[in-house]
């Protein structure tokens, strides 16, 4: 969402809460673009009707995950074939067609116009309200754009964040109305007020859970360590191990998913799903388990890593979750990734994955977080395969996955997940020199 307005004293304002990467999440599709189309499309305004019937809306998506159906036909359970849908899964990875419709590369070195960004760390448009952030300051270093970011889905960041959210009760100091931050900044830059007091620096960020704002001068200065935990094949009560130790010989942990079994989906982003919560998600995935922390700090930023893995297909969408074992037994949601493994080298190039040969498969543009983790939590990896009843659905055949269908499914995807595989979290450490 974003608003913006050109004055008669020639200067132009724009606050933004982030529209990159819709359809996609890194190469996946995500199936509300279409309800979202027929909501700007279906009439001459906004179809509110269609666009707020999330019991039709959920018909159609289960209806398509049982059936087995292309993701090209989703448009057509709906009973309405829609264009630009099919225009977009034409257009499966971010090319010319995408780079058009916004600015590319050195289009950010030429804006100059003040910008504020507000987002959340749930925020299901948080991944494109960085991209623009980031490519702004990486093209253009004297950009004159700030970022806001806390504990939020995309309606909480619009406005006044409910007190509740998903199971998690945010800090007092998170209950911002950001409507009159908006206002303020835009007395800030039209009318030459003072800067809200709120924006102390570039990056604004919230600590769930220490009940403060903490400020920034970059992305990259939220965080001044790093933990780098491997996937292990020790078990510990049926659960591997995250080890901070890297593997003395290279092994193997199997995990296979059958696509054919539609029994269930994942629902991973249903209604029903919890930040906070007394158990696991834990379908379609593997558990990696931390020992205690030794000491209290703040997981700050973009958790990232590399997956080597050996599969029987050619592609496969990966899911990565990221979560806080308090010592009472309950979990916390931190942060995620969804990405196409053929993409994740380059968004803009397809790599196929070569059958039965290992392969290393890096990530990086997950969700950004905020949150101080006590003494004696552990640290929760899951990763697993993308199937799920609200997204796009990848078979591993290597075509277009628009065009895959339960047909593509007699084999189930086996993977080999290589132990020197690992995960880097960057944190805040208020002793430099400690250690897990």
């Amino acid at each position: 969402m974003g608003s913006s307005q050109k004055w008669a004293s020639g200067i132009k304002n724009y606050y933004t809460s982030g529209i990159c990467n819709f359809p996609m999440h890194n190469n996946v599709f995500m199936s509300y673009a279409l309800n979202w189309l027929y909501f700007v499309t279906n009439t001459k305004l906004l179809d509110n009707k269609s666009f707020n019937d999330s019991k039709k809306w959920r018909e159609v998506n289960i209806d398509w995950y049982k059936q087995g159906l292309s993701y090209r036909e989703l448009d057509s359970l709906y009973g309405q074939k829609n264009e630009t849908f099919q225009k977009w899964l034409d257009n499966p990875y971010y090319n010319e067609y995408w780079q058009k419709m916004t600015p590319y590369k050195n289009d950010f070195a030429s804006i100059n116009i003040p910008v504020l960004t507000i987002t959340g760390y749930y925020d299901s448009d948080q991944l494109g309200a960085l991209n623009y952030y980031k490519e702004h300051h990486k093209y253009n270093p004297a950009a004159n754009h700030y970022l806001i970011i806390g504990p939020y889905n995309h309606n909480g960041s619009q406005g006044m964040p409910e007190k509740e959210f998903q199971g998690y009760t945010i800090d007092e100091a998170a209950r911002v109305n950001y409507n009159v931050i908006a206002f303020k900044w835009f007395d800030y830059i039209l009318k030459e007020s003072t800067k809200p007091d709120f924006i102390k620096d570039h990056v604004n960020y919230q600590v769930m859970g220490g009940n403060e704002w903490r400020h920034a001068p970059s992305l990259a200065a939220v965080s001044n360590d790093t933990l780098t935990f491997y996937l292990s094949a020790q078990k510990t009560k049926k659960k591997n191990r995250l080890s901070i130790t890297p593997p003395d010989n290279n092994r193997t942990i199997p995990f296979e998913v059958n696509f054919k079994d539609r029994k269930n989906g994942e629902f991973r982003r249903s209604n029903s799903w919890l930040i906070a919560s007394k158990t696991l998600y834990n379908t379609n995935c593997l558990q990696f388990v931390s020992d205690p922390l030794e000491e209290s700090l703040i997981i700050n930023g973009n958790f990232t890593g590399e997956l080597m893995a050996t599969i029987n297909k050619k592609d496969m969408d990966i899911v990565i979750e990221l979560y806080e074992l308090k010592a009472n037994g309950s979990y916390f949601e931190l942060s995620h990734f969804l990405g196409r493994a053929s993409y994740t080298k380059d968004r803009e190039k397809r790599q196929l994955l070569t059958p039965e040969i290992p392969e290393t498969i890096p990530f990086a543009n997950t969700m950004f977080t905020g949150k101080k983790i006590e003494k004696g939590s552990r640290i929760v990896v899951t990763v697993g395969i993308n199937k799920d009843p609200f997204w796009q659905i990848n078979y591993g055949t290597g075509d277009d996955v628009s065009n895959e269908s339960i047909l593509d499914a007699d084999e189930p995807l086996k993977i080999l997940w290589h132990t020197d595989s690992f995960v880097k979290i960057p944190v805040w450490r208020e002793n430099k020199d400690s250690k897990l």
